[in-house]
């Protein structure tokens, strides 16, 4: 069972180009400035195909995996939490976050309650030291093995 197991990480970590970073790696360190500085010229309002990658965290991944697993039979939503890389044109999801909200088996809607929501998360974050604009959302159903994820990078919070 363990040979299976590594073996099917082996094949995952291959396939999808995993590789560990440092805690100290530029992927990590959110800089306020560079992602204002990015904010303002918005290349990708110019070039809709400016994202070329998404790196995602594996921390952010577990929890999405996880939120979604606890939703059962419903459809669950959540905000991922990062920065816009420039230097290979791509979304990095250090974090992700579940929304207080329960859809159906196809379809979930936040509503204030979720917006109030994403302020005071976004606030607590920052007072704890976290960092990183939340960008987009993700949205989850493990009965149909869909997975959402918008890439429009609207920043929902500056």
């Amino acid at each position: 069972m363990q040979a299976d197991a590594d073996t099917a990480l082996k094949t995952f970590s291959l396939a999808n180009n995993v590789r560990e970073v440092d805690a100290a790696d530029e992927m990590l360190v959110y800089d306020k400035a560079e992602a204002a500085r990015i904010d303002k010229e918005a290349p990708w309002k110019k070039d809709p195909h400016y994202f070329k990658k998404v790196h995602i965290s594996v921390i952010a991944l577990i929890k999405m995996v996880i939120h979604a697993r606890s939703g059962g039979i419903y459809e669950i939503m959540g905000m991922m939490q990062g920065k816009v890389r420039a230097a290979d044109r791509s979304l990095v999801v250090m974090d992700s976050f579940a929304l207080p909200v329960q859809g159906t088996e196809t379809r979930v809607n936040a509503a204030n309650e979720a917006n109030e929501y994403m302020v005071a998360f976004k606030e607590g974050s920052e007072r704890v030291g976290e960092k990183g604009d939340i960008f987009t959302w993700h949205s989850l159903t493990i009965l149909y093995l869909c997975w959402a994820l918008t890439l429009s990078r609207s920043t929902f919070l500056p």
